[in-house]
């Protein structure tokens, strides 16, 4: 479907104790995110100051057909140059030390192609009130994986993730979307990340597809990231916190994906990748949107030490579960009927390489709910995973 535009005036822990860190940074209360709209004057008044802030005046705005606003702002003006420590950054446009066969591959599908801000100008996702009402929850200090504020309702979450615990420096991935179906208080992801460090003071960078229903209200699925550099820096989701340069002028993290596959019929993927040259880049297909200097991190400046990709859901504890990728299991079908991740290669600074079975581990919290399944790829790719389940458990 095309997509139409209004231009507008201008931690040594498991890694699932890792996991579960990460996303109650992420995702601390997603079902009291509609509350910001029982908000007092005066948190109404602040709010109003910290979008100032945050949303610096744009060159040229975009309202796409799903309601979202993208601005063209100044490379040198957006948010990320208010963090403390990027005041004197130099914006660099790419990667210095990552080879120029990198950008080779295939061009970016399932975004708009009638979308791109002038020469100087970055795109970005306008942030609103609820995205500030979410980041809010998420570094409540009263906030808990399992609780609520008053301590109500218990959370629910559930993965199914692949494992790899050797030292890199990132990794790329081939994933296909889908729009699994959730509740107003759920959601449901697939995703990549890299992360390094003791559990109290986690640095992670993770990045994928998304429907995030507390957050954006709608069953669309979206382009998203996400890092914290430890408990201490907290963490944040896409631009709502400064930090992630964006040096793409048509490609914003919280874009809706246009196109999602169909159960045994045509399958969309995206390719995700992660990789260090000194920053931590973001690259979608043979694109690097922008990068999150290496400053930002403690225990990223001689690499990663693990990286995992798969499916993650969350939601209330008082509901069934969501579905994750398909909403199928594994066993039930593969191609064309699972949600899966191939052509997997892991970043050892000079070389793209695949990781052998025995350096593998496919691991699902609720195998009754969710699956993971590692079959064998075709030749160079020596492993596929294959991941999801239709949920609709209590945990």
């Amino acid at each position: 479907m095309a997509t139409r535009f209004m231009i507008m005036p201008a931690r040594r822990p498991t890694n699932f104790v890792l996991l579960l860190m990460s996303f109650q940074i992420m995702f601390g209360l997603l079902h009291s995110v509609q509350e910001w709209q029982t908000i007092s004057e005066e948190e109404n008044l602040e709010m109003e100051r910290q979008l100032k802030l945050i949303n610096k005046p744009p060159i040229k705005s975009f309202k796409t057909d799903y309601g979202d606003i993208f601005d063209c702002i100044d490379i040198y003006k957006q948010h990320a140059f208010d963090h403390p420590l990027l005041k004197d950054h130099k914006v660099q446009m790419e990667p210095k030390n990552i080879p120029k066969s990198m950008m080779e591959g295939e061009s970016p599908r399932l975004l708009p192609n009638s979308i791109k801000c002038p020469p100087g100008s970055v795109l970005i996702k306008r942030t609103t009130k609820q995205d500030l009402f979410m980041a809010k929850q998420m570094n409540h200090p009263k906030s808990s994986r399992f609780r609520t504020t008053d301590g109500a309702v218990p959370s629910s979450f559930a993965f199914a993730t692949v494992r790899y615990r050797k030292h890199n420096f990132g990794a790329k991935t081939t994933m296909n979307v889908w729009a699994p179906s959730t509740s107003s208080s759920q959601a449901s992801m697939s995703s990549i990340w890299i992360s390094n460090g003791p559990s109290e003071d986690l640095n992670l960078i993770e990045a994928g597809w998304a429907v995030i229903r507390p957050l954006y209200k709608d069953n669309y699925t979206r382009l998203f990231a996400f890092w914290t550099g430890g408990q201490k820096n907290k963490g944040c989701f896409n631009y709502v916190c400064p930090g992630f340069v964006q040096v793409h002028r048509e490609i914003s993290l919280g874009l809706v994906l246009n196109q999602i596959s169909v159960y045994n019929g045509v399958q969309r993927d995206i390719e995700i990748g992660i990789f260090s040259d000194g920053e931590w880049w973001l690259k979608y297909f043979n694109q690097f949107i922008g990068y999150w200097p290496q400053k930002l991190f403690f225990y990223m400046y001689g690499g990663a030490t693990k990286v995992e990709w798969g499916g993650h859901v969350f939601g209330p504890g008082n509901e069934p579960t969501p579905a994750m990728g398909s909403g199928h299991f594994p066993k039930d079908g593969l191609q064309n009927k699972s949600a899966y991740f191939k052509d997997t290669q892991m970043w050892d600074s000079v070389h793209l390489i695949y990781p052998q079975p025995g350096q593998l581990l496919a691991y699902s919290g609720r195998p009754d709910c969710y699956e993971a399944k590692l079959t064998p790829g075709v030749a160079p790719n020596p492993m596929d995973f294959f991941y999801g389940g239709p949920g609709q458990c209590n945990l």
